[in-house]
């Protein structure tokens, strides 16, 4: 799979992601390049990805006004651990993530889990809301409409989006929130 571009429609802001494959996982790289509230702000990311697309780390790094950094490991059962390896129990149950400021970690559980045409299914999320970091467990739906768009939705926020996806899973377009131009 080639680079991917995305551009935010709601503020100034582009991604460029890609997905490389290991021996034993898969990394996604992410760069999330804007501004809010008229302060700009370069993001990077990294995710660990099993072959089944479970996520066994993250890392998110801020640079820009106020640089930032996190990085959390799962024991890849719904457990996860800050950096040093403390264990974090507000979010027991969350196997995937949720980056606010990229679509591709709704890829997450499209790939990981295995669908029925119209099944919906609940999950614990890991919600890291950039670019502030803040970090909340929230739950959210995924229903397969077909075999290339599935609805989200947020069991907390009441929010909603059919999200088209390639033949690899990866969201096409967020309506009203980002485009994929490549």
């Amino acid at each position: 799979m080639g680079p991917v571009v995305w551009q935010a429609t709601k503020w100034p802001a582009t991604e460029f992601l890609t997905v490389t494959k290991q021996e034993h996982n898969s990394v996604v790289k992410g760069i999330i390049n804007g501004c809010t509230d008229a302060e700009p702000f370069s993001i990077q990311y990294e995710i660990e990805i099993t072959p089944e697309w479970k996520v066994s780390s993250f890392h998110i790094i801020r640079d820009g006004l106020q640089p930032t950094a996190l990085k959390l490991t799962s024991d890849l059962n719904g457990h996860w651990f800050d950096k040093d390896g403390n264990h974090i129990e507000a979010f027991d149950d969350c196997t995937d993530i949720d980056i606010s400021l990229t679509p591709f970690t709704n890829t997450l559980p499209i790939r990981r889990l295995e669908f029925d045409h119209g099944e919906r299914k609940l999950l614990n999320m890991l919600y890291i809301k950039l670019p502030e970091f803040e970090l909340q467990k929230l739950q959210q739906y995924y229903t397969k409409m077909d075999n290339h768009l599935y609805l989200y939705e947020n069991g907390d926020s009441g929010f909603r989006a059919e999200l088209p996806v390639d033949e690899n899973g990866i969201v096409k377009d967020y309506p009203g929130i980002f485009t994929r131009v490549y």
